[in-house]
């Protein structure tokens, strides 16, 4: 019997803090309470409580009470106080009894007989078939490609048998719009009214969602012992029936609570309001303590439903270590997806000729003849209408979904209405926002049709559909290998050396992937072949041995030619060495997003601060100084750890770590342990770049970050800013880097400041002799000297091109042609005597552009100092700190 509690006046549940010692059993907050029957057996007062509570049921609670008549004028109805179940007396303008079924014995036994027969088995219960009337209402001007109303109550009539309801007729209502009382007109009220007491009907459906007041309403119209549903309230029952796992009973619990909220009605008038002991006021309304405790069981089941969609999440993550490509079945409610999974994988799960036969989602692996592997999935199946709330309740099983490599949508081609039922189903997809995975398109029950093969030519014509039978298993080998072929298209090609000993992977390759190609080397297996998108940063390592390879097999084929993006050798700067396999492209499968996930933290940091460019712009060249970039300059002080961050060039120098911290948690949350805090460092010193004016370039990325740091090679390897330009040259050239890369280089200080500590013996004890520099420009050498006095101060700051201080451009030349460069270093380099620098400089102040392209040239071939790659080194969790 279909519960009260999906009916227009819904008895609300007590609170679950509210408990009775009397009572041998305590609600379950995660289940609704069934309908509570009364029956009379002589002078014995007994009552159903049919409690579904994880599995269990408690029947024929008996409770000691007067005796109730059956011939009583009053009918019984239950109420609630203090937990207990209490039999009263109903006023006549109660809205809700509770009818009492009472033998039949006015007849010849027939009606008996008849009565007795409208007990069924459903769903491993015996349950009563109450008597519906269907009802309709067709809006003039609907488009045709709709549902057409004969149709669409069809369908209703199958869900209200599922739900275990005996139709006994139905109707429908032209209108231009629903009446707002009683969604009906009045002359349709009357007609229902009639086969209401022609039908004996126990409820009436409405195949539309009906708004509180419209239920209340028609209840009142068709008399006190006649329920009004809508569709909503009758899928919101069939799930309850259905729902087998404690997952699924969470989620329909709290949409059907969510449906009932609005649908409240006061049941006990004699507690209109609560007021205790001399409190002035009328109190509170019960129906108000009906919603608060029903909000607060709302909130509690989402909780516990955050806490499943976790689990679920954790699950999924555990299944995507082994990446076995995730196919889902979705589709209409009964077009086969259950059968084609027992069908491919031998599973056993419920399949039946009914709408909505499965709830929970069911995995299983799918061998394929050629030893590849995928997961199918089947999910809950959709339908015209479905409710809001249920597709909202049911996210984390939805969310099976949203994880897929391919999308099954499996049409019931059989049915009259395949097309509509396909328009359903795409709508719900919409809401999901699942558009970007790949779909193929099965055509089931082809055995079905009059003409199959009239049905299979459409589906050639039309490309990208399959005709299938799941039942007789027709068309499952075609199924399989179409499945393949998508599978391929939503794959990344990759080409990878495997290293003999990592001979699991390259069987993991052929198992999941598609493999094209396979050759032995001496270093290796080479392997060309497509595989998973998640599966292909496994790989990264192999991918970069292999680019490794290749550009040493180049380089000794074609001396003094490069391949890929290096340029730079290992430490001591010998040039001609490995590129080790640096690539653009590197995170175009792995993290896609990571570029613009640093774009957008960037965008924010320096529009709070645009000094913070010149900062992360620093923090790139003084890491790639020291071992390499490796991001060793970001570790703090640990057990195993000194920090460069306390180096003489560094400490009160560096700075923006909170900006890397954040690009990286944003990173980590999009794509876990897959970015490293080098590439982060290089991509920062880019986009600050870029974000203040200056050049972009193609940024090499691939490298790893490094589990130690040297303080005390920080302390001799990043220039010093009071150099001489030989001491420069020399610090540069350590790092593979020269002349042109170091007047380039320093061109980088036309954004940012300087401490007063770093420029003061220009002013004050320039040559050791108490007198300043004199290749000082007078004016600018007084400003310096009001912002930076001969003691204290140190910390006083000042532009390096006061110019266009945030600002990325070639002004910062040109004021060292005028004599207004800030720092020593930036002196020399026309100064000096030494090489062409002086050339370079007058060259970068007169040609903006030029400048430009020597310091993206230049960045790159930095950046690419020493990095550490394939096996070598780790990608941190959090920058700051080894894993």
């Amino acid at each position: 019997m279909m519960s009260l509690c999906f009916c227009s006046l819904i008895s609300p549940r007590p609170s679950p803090l509210i408990y009775d010692s009397n009572f041998s059993w305590n609600l379950n907050l995660y289940r609704s309470v069934g309908p509570l029957t009364f029956s009379t057996h002589g002078n014995d007062r007994s009552f159903v409580a049919m409690v579904a509570q994880r599995g269990y049921e408690v029947d024929n609670i008996s409770l000691q009470s007067p005796t109730i008549e059956a011939e009583e004028e009053n009918e019984v109805v239950d109420e609630l106080v203090n937990g207990s179940v209490i039999a009263e007396p109903v006023e006549e303008d109660t809205p809700r009894p509770v009818r009492v079924r009472k033998k039949r014995d006015d007849g010849d036994g027939s009606d008996d007989e008849s009565f007795e027969d409208r007990f069924k088995l459903r769903n491993g219960r015996e349950v009563f078939e109450e008597k519906a009337y269907l009802l309709g209402v067709e809006r003039k001007g609907e488009t045709s490609d709709s549902f057409a109303i004969e149709e669409s109550l069809k369908e209703l009539a199958q869900l209200a048998d599922t739900a275990g309801l005996m139709v006994v007729g139905s109707t429908y209502q032209k209108l231009a719009s629903p009446n707002p009382r009683t969604y009906i007109g009045s002359g349709k009220v009357a007609e229902i009214k009639s086969a209401i007491r022609a039908f004996e009907v126990e409820t009436v459906i409405f195949d539309d969602e009906l708004s509180p007041g419209q239920l209340r309403n028609l209840e009142k119209a068709f008399g006190g012992d006649v329920r009004v549903c809508d569709r909503t309230a009758l899928i919101l029952d069939i799930f309850n029936q259905r729902a087998a796992t404690h997952e699924a009973a969470l989620q329909v619990a709290l949409a059907q609570m969510e449906y009932q909220l609005p649908r409240l009605t006061k049941m006990w008038t004699h507690l209109e309001r609560q007021a205790g002991g001399k409190v002035k006021g009328m109190g509170e309304k019960q129906i108000e303590v009906d919603k608060r405790i029903l909000r607060t069981q709302i909130g509690v089941l989402k909780k516990e439903l955050e806490s499943v969609r976790k689990h679920r999440k954790q699950y999924r993550n555990h299944r995507f270590s082994v990446p076995v490509p995730v196919v889902s079945l979705v589709g209409y409610t009964n077009a086969g997806k259950s059968i084609l999974l027992n069908q491919l994988t031998g599973a056993n799960v419920l399949s039946e000729d009914r709408l909505f036969a499965t709830l929970d989602p069911t995995t299983r692996r799918v061998q394929m003849k050629n030893g590849s592997e995928f997961l199918l999935t089947d999910t809950v199946g959709f339908i015209q209408k479905l409710p809001t709330t249920l597709v909202a309740a049911f996210r984390a099983t939805l969310e099976e979904i949203s994880e897929s490599s391919l999308l099954v949508h499996v049409v019931d081609i059989s049915h009259p209405l395949a097309e509509q039922q396909i328009d359903a189903v795409e709508k719900v997809l919409a809401e999901l926002d699942v558009s970007e995975i790949p779909k193929l398109m099965v055509w089931n029950k082809v055995d079905k049709v009059t003409d199959p093969e009239k049905i299979k030519l459409e589906a050639e014509r039309r490309e990208d559909i399959v005709c299938i039978s799941a039942l007789t298993g027709e068309g499952l080998l075609e199924f399989c290998n179409a499945v393949q072929e998508k599978l391929k298209d939503s794959m990344v090609p990759v080409e990878a050396l495997v290293p003999f000993d990592k001979g699991e992977l390259l069987s993991t390759i052929h198992q999941v992937g598609m493999v094209e190609k396979t050759e032995y080397t001496e270093n290796g297996t080479f392997v060309k072949a497509f595989v998973p998108l998640r599966f292909a940063r496994l790989l990264t390592p192999m991918r970069q041995l292999l680019t490794a390879f290749l550009s040493a097999t180049v380089s000794l084929a074609h001396p003094g030619l490069g391949f890929g993006w290096g340029g730079v050798g290992a430490p001591g700067g010998q040039s001609g060495a490995p590129s080790y396999g640096l690539f653009p492209q590197f995170y175009q499968f792995s993290c896609p997003q990571a570029e613009d996930i640093v774009i957008s933290v960037l965008e924010k940091a320096i529009a709070k601060e645009p000094r913070m460019a010149a900062s992360l712009l620093r923090l790139h060249f003084h890491d790639c100084f020291v071992q390499g970039c490796d991001a060793s300059i970001l570790l703090d002080n640990s057990a195993t750890i000194v920090s460069e961050k306390n180096s003489l060039p560094n400490r009160n120098s560096v700075r923006g770590f909170e900006v890397i911290d954040e690009i990286k948690a944003k990173l980590e949350e999009a794509c876990p342990q897959t970015v490293s805090c080098a590439d982060i460092l290089a991509m920062a010193a880019r986009g600050s770049t870029v974000l203040s004016g200056g050049p972009s370039w193609e940024l090499p990325l691939g490298r790893r970050d490094s589990k130690t740091a040297s303080l005390s090679t920080s302390n001799n390897n990043i220039p010093p800013p009071n150099s001489t330009l030989q001491n420069l040259i020399t610090l540069f050239q350590r790092q593979g880097l020269d002349e042109v890369d170091l007047v380039a280089l320093s061109g980088g200080h036309t954004i940012g400041v300087a401490r007063c500590a770093t420029f003061k013996q220009r002013l004050y004890n320039q040559n050791g002799n108490n007198l300043p520099d004199q290749t000082l420009e007078r004016t600018y050498y007084y400003g310096l000297k009001s912002v930076c006095p001969k003691s204290g101060g140190d910390n006083n700051i000042s532009p390096l091109d006061f110019g266009s201080p945030v600002k990325f451009d070639n002004l910062y030349f040109k004021l060292i042609l005028w004599g207004k460069g800030l720092l020593n270093s930036d002196e020399v380099l026309l100064t000096g005597n030494v090489g062409n620098t002086m050339e370079l400089v007058k060259a970068y102040a007169k040609d903006e552009n030029l400048f430009f392209k020597q310091f993206a040239k230049s960045m790159i071939k930095m950046g690419n100092i020493s990095p550490l790659t394939a096996f070598n080194g780790e990608v941190r969790k959090n920058c700051r700190l080894v894993n």
